[in-house]
């Protein structure tokens, strides 16, 4: 399947949040390959774009997967969603905020969904989070069928980005480790063997250490349970005013 078409099988937001990530883990492979055989930067291969796009395909479920596996003890750290916690009597929100939040919102879900009141949530908090999230669940299904929600989509592919690269993470390492355990290794083993390079690998392999060594430190200095957390609550203030501030 050539890659042209493959924007009709995948979503923006596979592409984005689940693709991309499994992606970036897989990038040391191909520096790595390259590195062994420099040849392969300057062909055609067209075979490459054919297994390209199955490897694209077998990614959209394998970067999903990983992350998923990770949100119930994230949101278990965090102390529930950010889209339950903005509702919650206990929440960040201050009075003002909760009063007016909790009102649209109330307006929006109708009366079979009643929101529990200070005193209710104080006695049930596990059942309260359970209306909570039902609540929340009935505004993403009206975002979705708002006109104009782009920024709303935007934040959601960001959040599931930086999930699923987080439920990643351990693997790209390992792999960001071999390939440039291997890179330096071919380098070192081509100089002792007095074998002839040509100046086109000498300029590429160390752009390709470089560029590993820059992926090495996005995935252990950039890639924690915090920066996911801060997508994720982006995500719910974007989602109660998409959702709460359209109009009923």
């Amino acid at each position: 399947m050539p890659l042209d078409s493959l924007s009709g099988v995948i979503d923006r937001y596979s592409w984005k949040a689940r693709i991309r990530p499994v992606i970036l883990a897989l990038l040391p492979i191909i520096a790595l390959t390259l590195a062994a055989a420099p040849a392969l930067a300057h062909g055609n291969g067209e075979w490459l774009l054919v297994l390209l796009a199955g490897a694209v395909l077998l990614a959209e479920p394998l970067g999903r997967a990983r992350g998923k596996q990770l949100e119930s003890s994230l949101f278990a750290d965090w102390g529930g969603k950010p889209t339950v916690q903005l509702l919650r009597y206990s929440g960040p929100m201050s009075e003002t905020q909760l009063t007016y939040l909790r009102t649209r919102v109330q307006e929006l879900v109708g009366p079979l969904l009643p929101l529990p009141s200070a005193a209710e949530e104080a006695a049930d908090p596990v059942k309260a989070d359970e209306v909570y999230e039902t609540a929340s669940a009935v505004l993403r299904a009206r975002a979705r069928a708002l006109p104009g929600t782009r920024v709303l989509a935007d934040q959601d592919s960001e959040y599931g980005f930086r999930r699923n690269a987080l439920g990643l993470r351990s693997w790209a390492v390992a792999i960001s480790l071999v390939a440039l355990l291997g890179m330096t290794g071919i380098a070192v083993w081509t100089g002792a063997s007095g074998e002839s390079v040509n100046g086109a690998a000498f300029v590429l392999w160390p752009v390709l250490i470089i560029g590993d060594l820059g992926l090495l430190a996005f995935w252990f200095r950039v890639v924690r349970p915090t920066w996911v957390e801060e997508a994720a609550w982006e995500y719910a203030r974007q989602l109660y005013e998409t959702a709460g501030l359209s109009g009923a």
